[in-house]
């Protein structure tokens, strides 16, 4: 039967840490008592079940912050064990032998198998605290210098309203959601239908990151994306119109960065309207893709949004998108004179197919595949996924 020790319950280590949180793996022929030697500000849990026994269920493994299992290095068995527990948490946590009669040679055998430190049973406070104290601070400082992981994100520009940019942003998060892990973040706060668009009815969304406020932890986040039957995580648009500015520079900057420590790909789908933290999207932003159309006034709107962003110095990572765009039957498209109008290039060329986009819109699918549309888009992730590979190498 487990058994918990908190020397000083409650007690508040020096520089306001909480106790260090120990579990104590014995051999069930040893007395839980052996533990009573520890001193000092440790929550220490004890399971005299021995180590062939231990489990994910074992109580106290989730939260431990260092393991000492008993093990005697001259029987093979148990020595296999130990070194099987030892590989499968190295890196995670640290594990430290607890010896019996320890010698040298025993030392040697089980700091090879992987224990980070070794712990005579029984032991005194001070070799307790001796072992624990440097383990803890080496798994502390491991977890600092460790590289965060950090995810690219894209964001998604309307230059007029109606050019399709959700449904691209939509269907660009389903292809590329076989190959990564991807979430869409629907920051059209007053009018976004990202998830209406992939047949979701989530209960959360971004109303409940605002509502989380600095509770917003990258658990949080998950747990109120909803998942699509793609694998694409959706973090949607709150069901009532909310003010642009109930969003703030801050919270948005949080959110992205959770969402990249988290996922590979991050999607925004923006509002059309500037906000301050609207920008600061673009500025996090690996890339930016404007979808317009080749109406005047689609063309119009797209060069003046991209002057914005070449006016905050964000140019290089502006990609324009013409969606809508008719094929000729024989030939390849010209837009020449499009490109001309706006004075940038356009990077990538849609196809018009309204009954393909339409029919997976209404049933939240994918785009049907080998349509011209369907392959179009598949183009565009696949090059811009070597772009960000490209950015990565530089």
């Amino acid at each position: 039967m487990s058994q918990v020790h908190s020397i000083r319950p409650g007690v508040v280590a020096p520089g306001g840490a909480a106790p260090t949180r120990v579990l104590l793996i014995l051999e069930p022929k040893t007395s839980p008592g052996i533990a009573d030697a520890a001193r000092g500000d440790y929550l220490l849990s004890v399971e005299p079940i021995g180590i062939e026994a231990v489990s994910a269920t074992t109580p106290g493994l989730r939260r431990a912050e260092v393991i000492i299992v008993e093990v005697d290095p001259f029987n093979p068995v148990m020595f296999d064990e130990f070194e099987a527990f030892a590989r499968e948490y190295a890196g995670k946590l640290p594990v430290i032998a607890g010896v019996r009669d320890l010698t040298v040679a025993a030392t040697r055998l089980v700091l090879r198998a992987g224990a980070v430190d070794v712990l005579p049973l029984p032991f005194t406070a001070e070799e307790f605290a001796h072992t624990v104290d440097p383990a803890r601070e080496q798994a502390l400082t491991k977890q600092a210098v460790k590289p965060v992981k950090r995810g690219k994100i894209i964001s998604f520009l309307g230059a007029i309203g109606g050019c399709g940019t959700t449904a691209l942003a939509t269907q660009a998060g389903i292809i590329w959601a076989a190959s990564a892990k991807v979430c869409l973040i629907d920051l059209d706060v007053q009018f976004g239908n990202a998830a209406l668009y992939l047949d979701l009815k989530p209960k959360l969304g971004v109303f409940d990151v605002i509502e989380a406020g600095d509770r917003l932890d990258a658990e949080v986040l998950q747990t109120i994306a909803e998942q699509h039957a793609s694998g694409l995580s959706v973090v949607a648009s709150p069901p009532d119109m909310v003010p642009l500015d109930m969003l703030s520079t801050e919270l948005v900057e949080k959110m992205l960065e959770l969402a990249m420590a988290s996922y590979d790909i991050v999607l925004v789908d923006l509002p059309a309207a500037w906000t301050n933290w609207s920008l600061r999207v673009i500025e996090m932003s690996e890339l930016t893709l404007m979808v317009t159309s080749l109406s005047v006034p689609g063309i119009h709107q797209a060069k003046r949004q991209a002057e914005v962003i070449d006016g905050n110095g964000m140019s290089d990572r502006l990609r324009v998108v013409v969606n809508r765009v008719t094929h000729p039957m024989f030939g390849k498209i010209d837009l020449s004179d499009t490109q001309a109008l706006m004075g940038r290039r356009i990077d990538y060329a849609i196809a018009n197919d309204y009954p393909t986009v339409s029919s997976a819109i209404d049933r939240g699918k994918p785009f049907a595949a080998k349509t011209r549309v369907e392959k179009d888009l598949r183009a565009m992730v696949g090059s811009l996924a070597a772009s960000l590979l490209e950015k990565a190498a530089l």
